[in-house]
């Protein structure tokens, strides 16, 4: 980027867009010219276009005497990663769609595509299935140790809704239907779905892993296809996590049936029948033309070449995954979960917390040095995540994800990292950001 402070008067904003400029540029890349006489803008896809309108936003600057002005310049931008996410967890606290969209708006701000709306889990599933009206009905709530109420959910109008405004927004919402674990509000709605019965089964109101776990048979399998059809109709994107993480495989272990299934598949282990689990629903999904993405422990019982792999407790399941041949999201906990406080003036973290600073995030990179060339073609892009035992509001909320959510969109987005820079403008900005959260963009 070149160019100087010069004021200019008022431009004329061109818009080119009918013939690609550069097929180098690829979807997302742009070219910004400004000068004293024009903006022009230069994109292969209204994608483009619109992150160049961004970056244009970004640049008007305000003087003393209240008149704004841009520096002259000229900008060729594009991403580094093509997933560049925000996960948002709303199964331990429901947010209104309202917040939800403002949550976009900020991705949008920063230039984030990917948003992964993490709807179901133990405490509360969040997505309206009209097939089985119970998991709503039961599992959406929970009884709070004070006795109250707690709970929500999304209508199907709700979700379509959400999808639309990302969607102008040029964010992906990629949905997560937990399995085979952190199930125990399905199980709770519907308690077949378990092998241990017990009809007194309750949406759990504490934290941590819980013993549920979906048992592998024939009821079970179809209740989740017929919940990834409705999921699957909901969702253009082309991507559906199926989470796979902290797994407990007791129940399967005390399970007789479960044992008989074991012997007749030839599963050495639970492990192994967690992957016959998993493989089972990432092939329904490709029958609609979808690809399942798993958390790293997926790795466990072996995985196809087909899932991605998103790797959250550190990077080796990531790099692990790459070396097979295997898409890759890194979102390693110590520099991508913005649950985490983010200084000492933050509450103290819990045992297994630590502090994480907007400068840890934005020196984060998705690509591991003891990967060759070839294997880090793997990684497609990184991911923050925000888990909601503890953030209750959405002031919380927004306190959490700023401004750590403007490091990871420049970790995820290009090279060339200069955090003291990053700081200046930041410092800049927050007046315009706290407004924005009021008032969405």
């Amino acid at each position: 980027m070149v160019g100087d402070s010069t004021s200019i008067p008022p431009v004329k904003l061109l818009k080119i867009f009918s013939q690609p400029y550069d097929t180098s540029l690829g979807n997302e890349g742009y070219k910004l010219i400004i000068d004293t006489n024009s903006i022009q803008i230069i994109a292969n896809t209204k994608q483009g276009q619109f992150y160049a309108e961004v970056t244009l936003r970004q640049l008007f600057q305000k003087k003393l005497s209240g008149q704004y002005y841009l520096p002259c310049l000229e900008i060729l931008d594009q991403p580094q990663y093509k997933w560049r996410g925000m996960e948002l967890d709303v199964s331990r606290h429901f947010f209104p769609k309202e917040v939800i969209k403002q949550y976009l708006d900020l991705m949008a701000k920063l230039k984030m595509n990917i948003f992964h709306w993490h709807l179901t889990d133990d405490q509360g599933w969040r997505i309206e299935i009209k097939k089985y009206p119970k998991l709503t009905e039961v599992g959406a709530w929970r009884t709070e140790k004070d006795g109250s109420k707690y709970g929500g959910y999304y209508t199907q109008k709700d979700i379509k809704e959400v999808v639309q405004y990302a969607a102008e927004r040029f964010i992906t919402v990629v949905p997560e239907i937990e399995m085979p674990g952190h199930s125990s509000a399905a199980i709770a709605a519907y308690p077949e779905l378990s092998c241990i019965k017990d009809e007194n089964k309750t949406v759990p109101n504490t934290w941590g892993v819980k013993k549920d776990i979906y048992c592998p048979n024939e009821f079970t399998f179809q209740f989740l296809k017929d919940v990834l059809d409705e999921v699957c109709a909901l969702f253009p994107a082309r991507y559906v996590h199926l989470g796979g993480d902290e797994t407990p495989k007791k129940e399967w272990k005390k399970s007789k049936a479960v044992q008989t299934l074991m012997q007749k598949e030839s599963l050495k282990n639970e492990e192994a029948l967690q992957h016959y689990f998993m493989k089972a629903m990432e092939d329904y999904l490709a029958t609609k033309g979808k690809r399942a993405i798993g958390w790293g422990e997926i790795l466990k019982g072996g995985i196809d070449d087909s899932i991605v792999v998103m790797s959250w407790i550190d990077k080796k399941a990531g790099i692990k995954a790459a070396r097979k041949g295997n898409e890759v999201i890194m979102s390693p906990r110590f520099f991508c979960y913005f649950d985490y406080p983010q200084s000492i003036h933050d509450r103290r973290p819990a045992w297994w917390m630590t502090y994480l600073s907007s400068k840890k995030v934005y020196h984060f990179t998705p690509i591991a040095k003891s990967l060759s060339p070839s294997e880090n073609k793997h990684i497609i892009g990184g991911q923050a995540n925000v888990w909601t035992e503890h953030i209750t509001d959405d002031k919380q909320l927004f306190h959490h994800i700023y401004p750590r959510l403007a490091a990871i969109s420049e970790a995820l987005w290009g090279n060339d990292k200069n955090y003291r820079d990053f700081q200046s403008r930041i410092a800049n900005r927050i007046p315009e950001f706290l407004h924005r959260i009021k008032s969405r963009i």
